[in-house]
């Protein structure tokens, strides 16, 4: 009984590993035709399978169309940032990872223009506050913050000002992202930690 167990947790690591490689692989062939054609809409899901050597009933059991590829991008680059914040949550108790992120996006500056030029920026910002609300919600719970607006909608206010701020800092970069980081909590602090209140909470840091 013992090695039937281990057998299968064997073969479901394996299986989860080719799946996270196929979804990679199908991210980076549409990242890479966004950047050649310059476009979205001209993509078919046929090109990304020929770049991405992948066949499409492995496409399918993954994917609905293309556009879920792309939005597989952002949840994996967010998701990454989420873990990294549950394990730093004693060293920094912030709501988001701001410097962090601005730095990825500094170097991923080729990726967001070429994202950009193909129309995908309206959709790319709304589909980051989302992210980003849902990141921030989990912290304002995790770190047992009082609010002055239900949990949700301070996430939502608080991500959107987030995702306008990082928009303007990467056509310009000429504040340092630890100081966008800074300004953020600063604003945070305006509706996570109310005044009088008797609820007991997390001090965020001004500075990151």
């Amino acid at each position: 009984m013992p090695n039937k167990q281990l057998a299968n947790v064997r073969n479901s690591a394996v299986v989860d590993s080719r799946t996270q490689r196929t979804k990679t692989a199908l991210a980076y062939a549409l990242i890479q035709l966004i950047q050649e054609s310059g476009s979205f809409e001209d993509i078919s899901v046929r090109q990304i399978l020929q770049r991405a050597d992948v066949g499409r009933t492995a496409f399918y059991s993954h994917f609905r169309s293309k556009e879920d590829v792309l939005h597989s991008t952002y949840e994996g680059m967010f998701g990454a940032h989420k873990e990294q914040l549950r394990q730093h949550t004693s060293a920094k108790p912030r709501l988001f990872p701001v410097s962090e992120f601005l730095e990825h996006l500094a170097g991923a500056r080729p990726v967001i223009v070429a994202f950009r030029k193909a129309g995908l920026a309206d959709d790319m910002k709304s589909q980051f506050v989302g992210y980003a609300a849902d990141i921030i919600e989990c912290r304002i719970k995790d770190l047992n913050l009082s609010t002055t607006v239900q949990p949700r909608l301070a996430a939502r206010m608080l991500a959107a000002a987030l995702i306008e701020s990082m928009d303007w800092w990467f056509d310009h970069e000429s504040i340092a992202a630890a100081e966008i980081d800074s300004a953020f909590h600063l604003l945070a602090r305006s509706v996570s930690a109310p005044p009088n209140s008797h609820q007991s909470a997390v001090s965020l840091p001004i500075r990151s």
